[in-house]
């Protein structure tokens, strides 16, 4: 009997995106395939590693070395006009990360989004360098500059699709799971700086574009949405918490996956 095509939507969140190491993590344990990954900002960097290793344990491995001190390596500061954060530092990063492949050297199909900066549109990348991909979808508006791609500049895919079920019903899936990371609850802050400003403006845009996109998916969906405790942490990669949740909340879905998984048996072949 043919077995459902399952895709995989790992949203935009910043470091809270290392909660996708916990699901997949999961996911492996139980022995739930996964054919197809659409991943933008962080979800593009823990989708592309899985998607060329098939295994998460050594990002994972990886991300629980870092320090605090690792990451402010990381930044490299630019021209106030442009940008706070060139990104070159951060594109190294992900180019030791992800063996500075090609999309066709996946082992399964990935889809990373970014946002057109002069159209607004949408833009699905899945062939070239996976690093550029990559930090094309994590350039935060204001944060990180913007990258110059396939003729196109380029911001984090958040802005337009920050959890991409369509995307990944496009690619051939069958069964969606979907982890989304946009706002659960209000943030605690009373004073934010500049940086904070600019990070809560995006999390609300992002939370109400996926409101709208995942809406449309009435069935063969599973959400997967981590308690991130309404807390802005978007730069604390070091935060193995953020893991642990995702493992958290993935088990407390399995049960979900699998009888959806066991429908679809039944019915042979789907809806």
């Amino acid at each position: 009997m043919k077995r459902p095509k399952i895709g995989l939507a790992l949203g935009s969140g910043g470091a809270r995106g290392l909660a996708h190491i916990g699901v997949l993590r999961v996911l492996l344990e139980n022995d739930i395939p996964i054919d197809y990954i659409a991943g933008v900002s962080a979800g593009s960097m823990v989708g592309a590693y899985y998607a060329l290793n098939l295994e998460i344990k050594g990002m994972e491995d990886k991300v629980k070395r870092l320090t605090k001190r690792d990451m402010l390596k990381l930044i490299d500061i630019t021209s106030p006009k442009k940008a706070l954060i060139a990104g070159n530092k951060i594109k190294s990063f992900i180019k030791d990360l992800v063996a500075d492949k090609l999309f066709k050297d996946t082992k399964i199909p990935i889809s990373i989004i970014a946002t057109d900066f002069c159209s607004g549109k949408e833009v699905i990348l899945n062939q070239g360098n996976i690093t550029d991909a990559v930090r094309a979808s994590i350039s935060i508006p204001g944060i990180f500059s913007p990258v110059k791609l396939n003729n196109k500049l380029l911001l984090d895919g958040g802005i337009v699709n920050p959890t991409p079920v369509d995307v990944v019903k496009r690619m051939g899936a069958d069964i969606i799971i979907a982890v989304d990371l946009t706002i659960k609850h209000p943030i605690k802050i009373e004073n934010p700086n500049i940086v904070q400003t600019l990070m809560q403006s995006f999390e609300i845009l992002r939370t109400q574009s996926a409101k709208l996109n995942i809406a449309k998916m009435n069935r063969n969906i599973i959400i997967i949405q981590p308690n991130l405790l309404g807390r802005l942490d978007s730069y604390k990669f070091y935060n193995n918490e953020f893991i642990e949740e995702g493992k958290r909340v993935a088990k407390r879905q399995l049960p979900k996956i699998k009888r959806l998984l066991r429908e679809w048996d039944k019915k042979k072949g789907g809806y």
